[in-house]
């Protein structure tokens, strides 16, 4: 089912790469093999499906593109969509639930005990964790990751069918598990390797970009001449000395000795 190939393709100019649109025939084909035999269609299922089909489309597209565009993560988005998607769904609800006060099916008469407000809380924990995954592998990824992630997810189950749960394996559901998983294995690598390219790159460039940082600030050019030190006059002890001031006589035998020593 490349629903998301398909309208990131026609509305929002988004193409995979060949290799990755090979990969998902694999994966299609075997969806069909391995669920072929377990429907049975008519024309209000059809078009319930359908219809089905385009507004998940639609909703996990717009999901990974809202949460991109806020640049949030999958909590922050859940918080976002929540209120939304609960103002969205009361105008259903009398159509769909039974509001009746006088009917003993209906919502208001409901046997509130503890077993079944603890069910009813286990469930919404579970459509909870539920979103954020989605939100979580969308956001890292793209809407057709996460439904080639769901159908991996449907061979593991039809697996553990077979293994504990004694489903007859017969040869077409067994080929439709190999080709799907092949073809989720073979997107799964090319992912990887395309994600390492990308990786490669941009350290690269950004390589190069400190290189060119470092070329056009260069440093001051080293002096190779030795600093001369003066000499300290004869008789005085440290070059310290030299910064205070000698009292009268004390220089006066200094000019002395030094005529002597040019008479010497």
């Amino acid at each position: 089912r490349p629903r998301p190939f398909i309208i990131e393709a026609l509305f929002f100019q988004k193409y995979l790469d060949g290799k990755l649109r090979l990969s998902i025939i694999p994966i299609c084909l075997g969806v069909i093999l391995t669920s072929a035999t377990d429907y049975r269609l008519n024309l209000v299922g059809t078009l319930y499906a359908v219809a089905g089909v385009i507004v998940t489309s639609f909703y996990q597209i717009w999901s990974g593109t809202l949460q991109k565009s806020l640049e949030c993560d999958a909590l922050q988005l859940q918080f976002y969509a929540a209120p939304l998607s609960a103002i969205f769904i009361l105008p259903f609800i009398p159509l769909f639930d039974n509001l009746r006060f006088n009917d003993p099916a209906s919502v208001w008469n409901f046997a509130y005990t503890p077993t079944n407000i603890g069910l009813i809380f286990s469930t919404g924990m579970i459509a909870f964790l539920v979103n954020i995954s989605i939100f979580l592998v969308i956001g890292k990824s793209s809407a057709l990751t996460y439904n080639i992630l769901g159908h991996a997810k449907t061979c593991f189950v039809l697996i553990n069918d077979f293994a504990f749960f004694g489903r007859p394996l017969d040869i077409q559901n067994t080929a439709g598990i190999l080709c799907a998983m092949t073809g989720v294995f073979w997107y799964t690598h090319l992912k990887l390797e395309k994600a390492r390219m990308e990786q490669e790159a941009k350290d690269a460039s950004s390589g190069a970009k400190e290189g060119a940082e470092l070329t056009t600030v260069s440093p001051a050019p080293e002096s190779n001449e030795t600093p001369v030190k003066a000499s300290t006059p004869r008789g005085v002890n440290s070059e310290a000395e030299l910064l205070v001031p000698a009292p009268q006589g004390q220089v006066q035998g200094f000019n002395e000795r030094a005529d002597n020593d040019k008479t010497a």
